[in-house]
């Protein structure tokens, strides 16, 4: 009996050893996030007079090798029709060279009505700051016809977020400086649709495709 005993409570100080570990990773995941939104937020304004290229800092969704031999710099929008049907081409393009192309996420979003568009936009930075930003960027693009706060908060389910942090995230407008601020630099470089690609800092004139990269590689 005593062994047992024993035993039940060496297996509930591993599972409670466990709970504290993950709850702490979580939670420097959270404040590393939450660090890089208050930097942003006091950092919003952009020297118009200065910048020719985009930028890319830690507030940018990247997929990609961060040395890799072409940058994708991509200004979209969640409601547009063409950023979703050239985001096929994106993971076209990521698939055929996972080692030689960066693609950095930039937020743009300009279609009305505007309160819906940046609400999508908002919800999926809010999904970044679960680790899901990818998958929650590919859903919207799939549903773009319905971005009611309602989908949104349906889609969270479906990617299992934390519901109670993303509503709160969502309702607090807390990730809108990310947003506003990549918006503005598209501004200032001249972006004036979506999307609207840089390709190594230079503007892309034309279409995203395989064969453009490949160009480019000299492939």
């Amino acid at each position: 009996m005593a062994k047992r005993i024993f035993i039940f409570l060496l297996i509930l100080g591993v599972i409670l050893i466990l709970v504290a570990f993950f709850n702490s990773v979580r939670s420097n995941s959270v404040s590393s996030y939450e660090k890089i939104i208050k930097q942003t937020q006091t950092k919003t304004e952009i020297n118009t007079k200065t910048l020719s290229a985009p930028t890319v800092t830690a507030a940018d969704p990247v997929l990609g090798p961060t040395n890799a031999q072409i940058t994708i710099v991509e200004y979209a929008d969640f409601r547009c029709p063409h950023c979703a049907e050239t985001n096929f081409e994106l993971k076209k393009i990521r698939e055929a060279y996972p080692d030689k192309v960066l693609l950095v996420w930039k937020d743009f979003p300009f279609l009305p009505p505007v309160n819906v568009t940046w609400l999508a936009h908002e919800a999926a930075r809010c999904a970044e700051k679960q680790g899901k930003f990818w998958e929650y960027h590919d859903a919207l693009f799939m549903n773009q016809d319905d971005l009611s706060r309602e989908n949104l908060l349906a889609l969270a389910k479906e990617f299992k977020l934390d519901e109670n942090l993303f509503v709160q995230c969502l309702e607090s407008g807390q990730t809108k400086p990310l947003i506003q601020r990549a918006f503005e630099e598209g501004k200032s470089l001249g972006v004036d649709g979506a999307p609207y690609f840089f390709v190594n800092g230079e503007k892309l004139n034309g279409e995203m495709t395989v064969e453009r990269i490949k160009d480019l590689l000299k492939l």
